[in-house]
């Protein structure tokens, strides 16, 4: 897919104040693309001898292991936030808002609308296969690993100079979108970027213990509680988890932790499918789907209103984790049954 970068480098020249921002639940790609970002920009604009002021603004709390990516505290690490949580005058001060690994509504709770609605100019940068339209500019790869391969071309196409930090920044976000090089997302494209950034100073062993090896204990002991949740239907080839506040409360763990636990029954050579059912305090469930079969999870994630990729997938389902459960199982089994 052709994506043209003049206009956003436009965008961001004519910009003294920038503000960077992604979706509820910031994963790897979210945090590491928005700190790439920051770095990259500044440095550019420090070079043209210019004046620029970058911000970012995470919309709930960034997860531990993914905090090493930033230089400084970001805005806002509380829990997902609405626009009347949010200062709309100084959403206005910004010459440019660049929303990134995100064009989905429900991913932008409030700000949303505000965006459509915005005087200033709002740049978006994803990779995603789902979304709604908004932005001044979109840079838009649906053939892109992560969010973080569409900056790694748009710094080589802006002639931008990548050093360690930012380099890092962009391998913890391609790498953390793509299971460590192991999804169906990963291309020749992306082996070469990492290439690239490995080059620049990137340490992969180190950078790995720092996202898969730094947990607390408290994850552990939720891991342990979620597998023993485990069900196996459809002739195994689909493995059900959940987590239940309880769990949550008896473990300590924060929400935070619960990211990639829905990979856990992939282990089972059978499963086709796999699903982690998460209640929340709503009282509504969070649902994490992953696929290595035929079926795309994409089209299962979107008949509740969610979406993602064809073998990664989320959605919140507005219903207890009992009937949330029962419905999905009763979809994917009529979807792996076709």
């Amino acid at each position: 897919m052709k994506v043209k970068y003049e206009e956003a480098l436009k965008m961001i020249a004519l910009s003294r104040k920038i503000l960077l921002t992604t979706h509820t639940r910031p994963d790897g790609d979210a945090v590491g693309t928005l700190a790439a970002m920051k770095l990259l920009i500044e440095q550019a604009k420090l070079r043209e001898q210019r004046s620029c002021k970058v911000e970012m603004l995470f919309l709930g709390k960034i997860p531990e292991n993914y905090e090493f990516l930033l230089d400084e505290e970001p805005w806002r690490e509380k829990g997902d936030v609405s626009l009347e949580d949010l200062d709309t005058k100084r959403l206005d001060s910004f010459d440019l808002i660049i929303v990134a690994d995100t064009s989905s509504a429900k991913q932008l709770p409030g700000l949303f609308d505000y965006f459509r609605g915005r005087k200033g100019p709002v740049l978006v940068i994803d990779h995603h296969l789902d979304g709604d339209e908004f932005g001044d500019f979109r840079l838009v790869d649906t053939s892109a690993a992560a969010a973080g391969e569409i900056v790694f071309n748009l710094s080589r196409f802006a002639g931008w100079s990548l050093d360690e930090k930012s380099a890092t920044a962009l391998f913890a976000a391609i790498s953390t979108d793509c299971g460590w090089f192991q999804y169906d997302n990963t291309s020749t494209d992306t082996f070469r970027i990492a290439s690239e950034l490995v080059a620049k100073g990137v340490r992969p062993r180190k950078l790995y213990q720092k996202l898969y090896q730094n947990f607390p204990p408290e994850r552990l002991k939720l891991l342990a509680q979620v597998l023993n949740t485990l069900e196996m239907y459809c002739d195994n080839r689909l493995a059900v988890l959940h987590i239940s506040n309880e769990m949550l409360a008896a473990s300590g763990a924060h929400r935070t932790l619960i990211e990639n636990m829905v990979n856990e029954s992939q282990q089972i050579g059978s499963v086709e499918v796999s699903i982690l059912l998460v209640e929340q305090e709503n009282g509504s469930t969070r649902v994490s789907f992953r696929g290595r079969g035929e079926l795309d999870v994409n089209t299962i994630a979107r008949q509740y209103g969610g979406g993602g990729h064809a073998k990664a997938a989320g959605a919140t389902v507005e219903a207890g984790p009992d009937k949330a459960k029962a419905d999905i199982i009763a979809t994917i089994s009529k979807a792996i049954a076709e």
